[in-house]
């Protein structure tokens, strides 16, 4: 969304993640909380002022509600202080807690490095923030994670990168080191231009075709939102028809190219149309189940207020018109 706020036998222990890993998936139904990305012109900036964990009592919310897997934005900037230096003691426990509340209600964690492709406003590939600077954080992103087969790695939301063939590169040189450290997570890899599904196959699809993943456990992630340019900055939707079509290209390239597909950010207005879109799409995406792994709305979070999108419910508790739809929707 664009503006917004802010791979000789195995020892048995890793024999067994690997088939939790790769046992029948369950589909991924969830939401973004959105918090610990917000206010990136502040670096590090306040916590619990200028950026915030979700609070406990949101998995209590979503997961009464059918949710099962959670979007957790960050930024890099904040785990990694310094390019190739360790991670950030004090954020890295935050995402250790997360993680932790997810467990005890059976969900899932996607770690989402919300930077749009860059490193306090410099593109990856130019000057110190180096393809090699982004490998070594996913590489001890991995070290800390990899014993933890509930965690899944989301490498990049929206990256604002120039050529999709450079960055499917700097992609595989990551899963690649990923996969070194003995980590079995699930490898979510984007495309440039916004990621989007409905511009895919034009913009990504030939790059990103050649990425491999010697676990066989990668995703494709991509983003859609329903207004009439795809930006996710008006809460208002196109017609209900149209919505489930942005999703057709993305599904045939799946199938075609026999990969895995996730709607990572997907968000809606209040509007009858926009619900309408909502459950639209969560019933295309059931239906291409084969290709299609599941969802996580657009967003959840303590700090949204009256945020057009948001799925928090209402200061007197009640539940937006939004978590309306997704429960219906929801098995």
């Amino acid at each position: 969304m664009r503006n917004k706020l802010s791979k000789f036998a195995p020892p048995l222990g890793v024999a067994l993640l690997t088939l939790f890993q790769h046992a029948p998936a369950q589909t991924l139904k969830g939401v973004n909380l959105a918090g610990m990305e917000f206010n990136s012109g502040k670096i590090p900036g306040r916590y619990g002022w200028d950026y915030i964990s979700p609070k406990d009592q949101e998995f209590d919310y979503y997961a009464k509600k059918g949710i099962n897997t959670y979007r957790i934005p960050i930024l890099w900037e904040r785990l990694q202080p310094q390019l190739n230096g360790t991670l950030d003691p004090a954020e890295l426990r935050r995402i250790q807690h997360l993680v932790g509340v997810a467990k005890q209600h059976n969900s899932r964690v996607l770690i989402d490095i919300h930077n749009y492709g860059r490193y306090h406003g410099q593109t990856i590939g130019t000057g110190e923030v180096t393809p090699e600077a982004f490998v070594d954080l996913w590489t001890r992103i991995a070290q800390s994670f990899k014993d933890e087969p509930k965690v899944m790695f989301g490498l990049m939301n929206e990256p604002q990168l120039p050529s999709a063939t450079v960055w499917a590169k700097i992609e595989q040189d990551a899963i690649n080191s990923i996969r070194r450290t003995g980590a079995q997570n699930r490898i979510f890899v984007s495309g440039i231009g916004w990621d989007g599904a409905h511009s895919f196959q034009k913009l990504n699809g030939d790059a990103l075709a050649g990425l491999s993943d010697p676990a066989n456990n990668l995703v494709y992630e991509v983003h859609q939102y329903f207004d009439k340019n795809y930006s996710g900055t008006s809460a208002d939707c196109i017609s209900p028809e149209q919505a489930s079509q942005q999703l057709v290209g993305m599904t045939d390239w799946l199938r075609s190219h026999h990969a895995k597909g996730f709607l990572g950010e997907f968000g809606v207005g209040r509007s009858d149309v926009c619900q309408q879109d909502l459950t639209q799409a969560v019933k295309y995406m059931k239906a291409n189940k084969d290709v299609w792994l599941g969802w996580t709305y657009w967003a959840g979070g303590p700090l949204w207020g009256n945020y057009m999108f948001t799925l928090e419910p209402t200061k007197d508790g009640q539940d937006r018109p939004q978590m309306d739809s997704l429960q219906s929707v929801l098995e």
